[in-house]
């Protein structure tokens, strides 16, 4: 990897499918600002939700109305090294500009799913693998092309995953819904865990989890006596159906 300081670096936000959505995310963006106000950020959404509070992001991307334009827009990041988060989240420590630091000798960094964390995910376990990745988050070297290669895939798994026309076959050429239950086929955390645990091409990518992961990815659903919220925590993760809307 070439040396970080002459690589672009901007934030990826991603606000699609929903009204909702867009609004969560220009507050992001608001947040990143507030705490890093030389950072560049690109938003990704769709043209008709435009209202002029866009223009707070120094680059747009215009996306479809598709089940994860997050993955697409992952796949088209206009920076070097990108750091994408989830838009039901805020940023709320000024750390966040050290951020790149994080990536080290890593091609992608993610926040991890710790089985003592288990109680606030979904599916986290199942009789063919253990998730291991948390999709909230990603710091990664997007000049690197097989990296690219790799957010191309997660997106067109997924889309053909969603659809059902593409999911792990068994011995018998059928979809293998003993290891895999179908009920995982809405998660883009299982495409994640299938690019990184099953196919070769990118066995050789350097994938990391942050040291203190919690710092980067704080959940709102945790349970602040098991896992208390430290002082220099820089994301709060606001995800939560009451938070998302109708």
């Amino acid at each position: 990897m070439s040396n970080l300081q002459s690589k672009t670096k901007g934030y990826l936000v991603v606000g699609s499918t929903k009204f909702q959505f867009y609004k969560f995310a220009i507050n992001l963006v608001e947040s990143i600002k507030d705490y890093h106000p030389e950072a560049k950020v690109c938003l990704v959404t769709e043209e008709r939700f435009l209202d002029g509070r866009e223009k707070i992001a120094d680059d747009l991307l215009l996306c479809g109305s598709g089940v994860r334009e997050k993955l697409w827009g992952m796949a088209n990041s206009p920076y070097d090294l990108t750091f994408y988060i989830d838009a039901d989240a805020e940023v709320i420590h000024e750390d966040i500009a050290k951020v790149w630091d994080e990536l080290g000798d890593n091609d992608m960094v993610f926040t991890g799913l710790p089985e003592d964390r288990w109680y606030i995910f979904k599916d986290t376990k199942f009789p063919g693998g253990t998730f291991t990745l948390c999709g909230a988050v990603c710091l990664y070297d997007s000049s690197n092309q097989l990296v690219m290669e790799f957010m191309q895939d997660w997106h067109d798994y997924y889309v053909k995953q969603a659809e059902r026309t593409w999911w792990p076959l068994n011995e018998n050429g059928h979809f293998d819904f003993d290891l895999y239950p179908d009920r995982l086929g809405c998660w883009d955390q299982f495409t994640l865990w299938w690019l990184t645990e099953k196919v070769d091409k990118y066995k050789e990518l350097k994938i990391g989890i942050f040291e203190d992961d919690l710092k980067w990815n704080y959940w709102a659903l945790l349970d602040r006596i098991k896992h208390p919220m430290a002082d220099d925590v820089v994301i709060h993760h606001l995800s939560c159906q009451a938070d998302k809307g109708p």
